[in-house]
C-alpha cells in the first residue's frame, strides 16, 4: 500500500500556489519528502503559464483583463484559471509501477475518471495528436486527457526529476458538481488507481513559511495582463 499526505484544499494566491508545489517538490528530490495530493483554487481570475512558455507568445486577446499570470512549476499550455477545481500530486515513480511519462498520465487520470464516475458523472477521452500541441491547454485533448461532451475537461502537466514526479492539474466546472463532493469522489478514485492510503495533514506553519519566501522570489513570473499586450506589441 502506498501512502501519500492528503493536505487538503485551499484558496491560495497565484503565487503561493505555484510555490507550494515548487516547495513539495524540490523537498522529494532532495530530501526525500512524503508523496503528496492537494486541492486548490485561486482568489483571483489568472492565467497560469508552463515552465517553457513566455507570456508574450500567447495568442493576441487570451490574457483578457485578468490581473496576473503566474508561471508554472510544470510544462504545458496556457490555462485561464476562474471557476476550475486544481490539484497537484507529488509521487515517486514507484507509486504507478513505470517510469514511463504516458503510463503514469493514464493512471492518474483512470483515478480522475473514476472520481466523476462516483458522481454519477461519465466522462470520455481525448484524440487529438500529440507532436500537434497548442499554446492553450484546454484547446485540445490527447488521448489520456479527458473530455465532457466532446470539449476537454481537466488539463494537466508534469515535472520529474530523481524519480519524483510533480503532476499539476485543473478540472474545468462544465461538470456542476460542487467543489466538496468532487474532492471526496476524486480522492477515492486514485485512492483505487494510486493503491494508497491517505494521511490528512496540512501544510505545517514553517512549510507555509517557506514557500510564502519562495513565492518572493516569483515576482518576475508575475505580470499583468497588460504588461503581456505590451510585450506582445513590442514583439510584433
Amino acid at each position: 500500500m502506498n501512502h501519500i499526505r492528503y493536505l487538503g484544499f485551499s484558496d491560495l494566491d497565484p503565487a503561493l500556489a505555484m510555490a507550494i508545489d515548487e516547495m513539495l517538490f524540490t523537498r522529494a528530490v532532495t530530501s526525500g519528502g512524503p508523496a503528496t495530493l492537494r486541492f486548490f483554487t485561486f482568489t483571483t481570475t489568472c492565467i497560469s503559464i508552463g515552465r517553457n512558455q513566455r507570456p508574450e507568445d500567447l495568442p493576441a486577446g487570451f490574457a483578457g483583463s485578468v490581473s496576473a499570470i503566474v508561471r508554472r512549476p510544470t510544462g504545458g499550455g496556457a490555462v485561464l484559471h476562474e471557476h476550475d477545481l486544481c490539484y497537484s500530486l507529488v509521487l515517486p515513480e514507484t507509486f504507478l509501477g513505470s517510469s514511463s511519462l504516458l503510463a503514469s498520465y493514464r493512471t492518474i487520470t483512470a483515478g480522475i475518471k473514476s472520481g466523476f464516475r462516483l458522481c454519477g458523472r461519465e466522462v470520455g477521452y481525448g484524440n487529438a495528436e500529440a507532436h500537434n500541441r497548442h499554446p492553450l491547454c484546454f484547446e485540445q485533448a490527447l488521448d489520456y486527457e479527458l473530455t465532457m461532451d466532446n470539449k476537454k475537461l481537466v488539463g494537466s502537466a508534469q515535472r520529474r526529476a530523481k524519480g519524483i514526479l510533480l503532476q499539476q492539474g485543473s478540472i474545468l466546472s462544465r461538470h456542476s458538481i460542487g467543489h466538496g463532493e468532487l474532492i471526496r469522489a476524486l480522492l477515492e478514485g486514485l485512492r483505487s488507481t494510486l493503491h494508497a492510503d491517505y494521511t490528512g495533514e496540512p501544510l505545517t506553519g514553517k512549510e507555509l513559511e517557506s514557500a510564502k519566501a519562495l513565492s518572493r522570489d516569483w515576482t518576475d513570473q508575475v505580470s499583468g495582463s497588460r504588461n503581456v499586450d505590451a510585450a506582445r506589441h513590442e514583439r510584433v
